[in-house]
């Protein structure tokens, strides 16, 4: 008897979707009965999104595979796959790297006009074609380099493809933690840490000060962002590149933090004292299939 290879797809919901259809919010009604441009932009972007989600789900239908759908805000794997496929923009395929070690990963922007989709090499028009050579192994792809991490010396469960940012839980409270790179320390001041992956050295270090790396680069980066210089604080770790042999460290020194991995949606709290290791992890590559070399 063959086996049937197991995909998965991760799916998002949009806004209309999650905001309007599903919880009622009085005040998008209102402004939806209104005609507001935003409310109805945020329609015709729901009805691009449902295109792509059926475009694909029918595509898969038609493959020899067993066909798993998760959405990603429930995502839990609990078995193995042969091929998982994230459908949205990079926020949904940071959320389905997250639950995948060796798995390779194809990601489908289901609306390239209004999402850049950076690690989404398929839309609706290319995802049968490229799934096809996804699954029989003809799909080249990139070693995307995670961040590992430990918290007081314990290892946490999860890496980022992207980025961390250790910050205060207050966006509008400065944040203040003491930065250890080799023999070097100092107290700083800032408004959060980006530590960075080379993937995600385009997006937000980038915006820090940072600089960009070819994304399959065995390095990661940190830069502080809107680093406070005063009378009292003349910091001169302001940013680097290191290979994976080196290790970044920071101890929190407010009653309250947080290190945010890959955006919003994993948080890891900090408390006074706390200290969080940051290095690169070369075993345990994410393998995204489609994507040429930056």
């Amino acid at each position: 008897m063959v086996t049937r290879p197991r995909v998965l797809l991760v799916y998002k919901k949009d806004a209309y979707r999650q905001y309007i259809q599903e919880q009622q919010d009085p005040h998008l009604l209102k402004l939806l009965r209104q005609g507001h441009p935003d409310v109805v932009e945020l329609q015709r972007a729901h009805a691009v999104h449902e295109e792509a989600m059926d475009a694909v789900i029918t595509a898969l239908r038609q493959l020899p595979v067993e066909l798993d759908i998760a959405y990603r805000a429930n995502l839990t794997v609990t078995r193995a796959y042969q091929l998982i496929v994230s459908l949205g923009g990079d926020g949904t395929f940071l959320q389905a790297a997250r639950s995948t070690h060796r798995t390779p990963i194809l990601g489908v922007n289901s609306d390239p006009l209004r999402s850049e989709a950076v690690f989404c090499a398929a839309t609706r028009q290319t995802f049968p074609r490229l799934c096809r050579l996804a699954l029989t192994g003809r799909l080249p792809g990139l070693r995307l380099y995670r961040l590992r991490m430990r918290l007081n010396g314990k290892p946490l469960v999860h890496r980022a493809v992207n980025d961390v940012l250790v910050v205060h839980d207050d966006p509008a409270t400065m944040s203040r933690y003491r930065l250890l790179i080799g023999k070097r320390h100092e107290s700083q001041k800032s408004s959060g840490l980006w530590i960075s992956t080379a993937a995600g050295s385009s997006s937000a270090v980038l915006a820090a000060g940072g600089v960009r790396l070819a994304w399959q680069a065995k390095t990661f980066q940190y830069r502080p962002r809107e680093l406070y210089q005063g009378r009292l604080s003349r910091c001169r770790l302001t940013g680097g590149v290191f290979s994976a042999k080196q290790r970044v460290r920071v101890t929190w020194l407010m009653r309250r933090g947080a290190a945010f991995i890959d955006g919003p949606h994993v948080q890891v709290p900090l408390r006074l004292g706390d200290e969080l290791e940051v290095g690169l992890a070369l075993d345990d590559p994410l393998v995204v299939l489609g994507l040429r070399t930056r």
